[in-house]
């Protein structure tokens, strides 16, 4: 009997530290992150409450405004595989199974093709080839309306017709006619064509060129220092033209690239970048480039933190050191609703501050010194600062 009391008299306690227990943790992680960083010594030196005290002097009154944080030097914006070209084949753009023409002196007969050139700009090198079945007279081409074949022909393939460059236009006649046959009024000329095709070279253009976006950050764009591109060709030296790169419209780049160098690295003005939205576009007139590892990077510049003095008399320091007065500093934000986190370093001595507040204190009374003071503001993001405040309180 005793014995099964004193086992419900242990049960009892334990469920009694079981629960205490539970409201330490409760306790520690409802109470607020400063609070909490003390209690459990985190280092966390910070204090939002309220300094209490009237403001007899104020000692430095500063609007610092935005403080930008940069966590790394180098911000890296990838691109990526770029492949272009400009390839030159050849095309048939217009075909005729077969021909005929004749004249006589009271008949005359014309066979006409037409070709149309999609592409006049990168169309060249224009021919024409045919067949010739049987052949009395001299055979006559002409290509909008000029003339640019008439000779004897046998039966067979003709050697190609050339078609001069100035000709061409967007829509082209190619007429088949044969000579008259002269002082022989009694005779009829006549020939007869198969396998008629007009060929040219055709560059291909839609895929000569690569339009990629990247996005600029304002802090990174404040604090440029140094741009550059970067990128590794794979390309045949041989059969490529000029390599153009613009950056936001501006010509960074335009060469023939060694096909063999393992990166190539180009530097550009920093003013060529934009906050926000930036493009680069990289083209060819020819050949077939592989663009691999493509980026832009930006070297940044050395953030300085600003620092700010305030003097502190000897009167007053001892006033401090003695608990008679204390030194606060009040922060106040332009955001009202995002995180606002950091360090205020005062003479050296790193107070942590984190909060959503419009406005954050510090008590300073354990760091200042006798004379001249500092202070300086370390975000761990960019912030506004609408004011930095030190007020010396009675």
């Amino acid at each position: 009997m005793f014995s099964t009391k004193r086992g419900q008299s242990a049960a009892g306690a334990a469920v009694l530290i079981a629960i205490i227990a539970a409201l330490i943790v409760g306790f520690v992680i409802l109470i607020p992150p400063q609070e909490r960083a003390k209690l459990l010594d985190e280092g966390i030196t910070n204090d939002s409450s309220t300094v209490p005290g009237i403001v007899e002097k104020k000692l430095l009154a500063v609007s610092p405004g935005r403080i930008d944080y940069l966590s790394e030097k180098d911000v890296e914006h990838p691109i990526p595989v770029v492949n272009i070209y400009a390839r030159t084949e050849a095309k048939v753009l217009a075909e005729k199974n077969v021909a005929y023409a004749k004249k006589g002196v009271f008949s005359e007969q014309t066979d006409v093709l037409t070709v149309v050139v999609p592409d006049l700009k990168h169309t060249e090198h224009m021919l024409v080839s045919l067949d010739v079945k049987e052949a009395d007279g001299k055979l006559v081409v002409l290509f909008n309306g000029e003339e640019v074949f008439n000779d004897d022909v046998g039966a067979g393939s003709l050697a190609p017709i050339t078609i001069p460059q100035n000709l061409l236009k967007e829509e082209n006649i190619v007429a088949f006619a044969v000579s008259s046959p002269g002082l022989s009024f009694w005779r009829t000329n006549e020939v007869s064509l198969d396998s008629i095709k007009v060929v040219a070279d055709v560059t291909s253009v839609e895929a000569q060129s690569s339009r990629n976006v990247f996005l600029v950050s304002e802090t990174e764009k404040d604090n440029l220092r140094k741009a550059l591109l970067k990128f590794q060709p794979s390309c045949n030296f041989q059969e490529v033209g000029l390599l153009d790169v613009s950056i936001n419209g501006k010509l960074v780049y335009s060469s023939v690239p060694d096909c063999d160098l393992d990166v190539i690295t180009i530097e550009f003005a920093p003013e060529t970048l934009n906050q926000g939205e930036n493009e680069v576009v990289f083209r060819t007139e020819k050949g077939d480039y592989l663009l691999t590892h493509v980026m832009v990077k930006s070297e940044l510049k050395d953030v300085e933190f600003p620092t700010y003095y305030f003097d502190l008399k000897y009167e007053e320091y001892r006033a401090v050191v003695d608990g008679d007065k204390r030194v606060r500093l009040t922060l106040s934000f332009v955001d009202v609703v995002a995180r606002k986190f950091g360090d205020a370093e005062v003479n050296g001595h790193k107070r942590y501050f984190d909060t959503k507040e419009v406005s954050y204190v510090l008590d300073l009374s354990e760091d200042i010194v006798q004379g001249t003071n500092s202070v300086k503001i370390k975000p761990r993001k960019t912030l506004e600062v609408r004011e930095l405040r030190v007020d010396l309180l009675d």
